[in-house]
């Protein structure tokens, strides 16, 4: 096709960019029953990320076996924050919260920490937390262009604002 682009006198493509490599890294699940958050192994997906709110990033993790249908995997959505000057220094950097928002097809999820936004959030089944490479949106890109994920702290779940008993009524106005 480079050839005929040639001899007409138009630019050459440049092929496709390799999708990414699939990695593993360690998130938080928040469950929607209400059981204890906790880490786990999530490995990551291009599975319909082009058509999402994360599209950017190229491969997240795949949380379609969390989520159950396929309705709830396309309704997914992101929230990003940062962690900064936490007692356990290696815990700061650049988070992203992972929920589907099908309640249709999953139970409401009250089960998030408050104090990370400073307020209630629900969604639908479980929720999870997973780390970015940085402290900022910008930071978060490999050489390839592509999205480097990094395993959430294990202390992570042992800061104060994490703590799942601090309620939005304790911030005051």
């Amino acid at each position: 096709m480079n050839i005929i682009r040639s001899l007409l006198g138009l630019p050459q493509q440049e092929p496709p960019a390799p999708p990414p490599t699939p990695v593993t890294i360690r998130g938080i699940r928040f469950p929607a029953d209400g059981s204890a958050p906790h880490l786990l192994p999530l490995t990551t997906t291009t599975a319909g990320v082009s058509d999402g709110p994360d599209a950017a990033w190229g491969h997240v993790p795949d949380l379609r076996a969390f989520w159950k249908t396929a309705q709830a995997w396309q309704w997914r959505d992101i929230d990003t924050f940062r962690l900064e000057d936490q007692p356990v220094a290696r815990c700061n950097g650049l988070y992203v919260v992972f929920f589907s928002f099908d309640l249709g097809a999953l139970p409401e999820n009250n089960n998030f920490p408050q104090a990370l936004f400073g307020r209630r959030r629900a969604f639908a089944g479980d929720a999870f937390i997973v780390r970015l490479q940085g402290t900022q949106i910008g930071e978060d890109l490999g050489e390839d262009g592509w999205a480097v994920w990094l395993d959430v702290p294990e202390e992570v779940l042992g800061l104060p604002v994490m703590d799942m008993d601090v309620r939005v009524e304790d911030f005051g106005d």
